[in-house]
């Protein structure tokens, strides 16, 4: 995404991600309130997987944690430094003594903009897409310190980090006794989405490529065969528990369910573009016949939008 016309798509298609809620119109909004990592929350979820639950606030992702004998691998970090701090302090109390590996599930500020306060030592991955992505984020880093003095405070300082490892598909990481496989995924919510399978515990980090809430189509890169194309991905893996970016903890029933979102979005625009509706035309169809199963307007239009192609 380049430039004001990609931010432009960010803004209009993000509306809380971590809120399965539909979010109120621009003007009627409240700003959220700090969006803090709540540590304290630490929970495991398997032998070698825990979680800091982001307990469904704005702006706060679940931060996973995968712990082997030799090596703690930390998925997200919160939003600026601060937050990045906090969670670093939880992987070395996890695996005192251990390498630490580092991992964001997508190039936006909330899930990267701590990796900065992550000392050299510990090491970030990153696949070429999410490098690449990476001017969207400090794009939408402003927008974001713009919502409140607290969150403006948060950002103040924050930067983008290099990868110290980067990877063009997979990366297997031995962390010892088990292993983290992160995944690029390519454009799907953003441009460079990255998920982590943690196949001896069956557990998946999916980013907010599946999840409970209605997915955001936030890249302009992204279509529906390729969105399609990550859930076959994910689900041959069979997790039996999926983490993701926002909201609760669930199963392989978040692939499903955004798979049977995103064909009944395509279903429906292709019969309203073969009946010459336009765009608009299309969006007010297939929102009047979904919007009481799907709440949030603003990411049914997004995804009647990329299913619409090209105007």
């Amino acid at each position: 995404m380049k430039g004001s016309a990609g931010l432009a798509v960010v803004l209009a298609l993000w509306s809380g991600a971590a809120l399965a809620q539909p979010a109120p119109g621009p003007a009627a909004r409240p700003a959220p309130p700090p969006p803090v990592v709540k540590v304290d929350g630490l929970k495991p979820l398997t032998a070698h997987v825990q979680v800091i639950p982001d307990n469904s606030a704005p702006l706060v992702p679940n931060v996973g944690f995968v712990v082997g004998r030799k090596g703690v691998l930390v998925i997200d970090t919160g939003l600026g430094p601060a937050n990045g701090a906090a969670v670093f302090a939880v992987a070395q109390k996890l695996g005192p003594g251990r390498a630490i590996y580092l991992v964001a599930t997508h190039a936006h500020p909330e899930h990267d903009l701590g990796a900065q306060a992550f000392p050299a030592s510990a090491k970030l991955i990153r696949s070429a897409d999410q490098t690449a992505d990476i001017p969207n984020d400090m794009s939408l880093a402003k927008v974001f310190a713009g919502m409140s003095p607290a969150i403006g405070q948060m950002l103040a300082d924050a930067k983008p980090r290099a990868a110290d490892v980067s990877f063009e598909r997979e990366y297997l990481l031995d962390l010892g006794g088990v292993s983290a496989r992160v995944i690029a995924l390519g454009p799907n919510h953003t441009a460079g989405d990255t998920a982590v399978w943690v196949e001896a515990d069956k557990v998946l980090f999916s980013g907010d490529v599946a999840m409970k809430a209605q997915p955001a189509m936030a890249s302009p890169k992204t279509t529906l065969p390729q969105w399609f194309a990550s859930l076959d991905r994910l689900e041959a893996l069979k997790p039996a528990v999926v983490v993701p970016s926002h909201g609760p903890v669930g199963d392989v029933g978040f692939i499903r369910g955004y798979r049977a979102y995103l064909a009944e979005v395509g279903e429906r625009t292709a019969a309203a573009k073969a009946k010459g509706q336009d765009l608009a035309a299309a969006t007010a169809a297939v929102t009047e016949a979904m919007i009481a199963r799907y709440p949030d307007r603003g990411r049914l239009a997004g995804a009647v939008r990329v299913a619409y192609g090209p105007t």
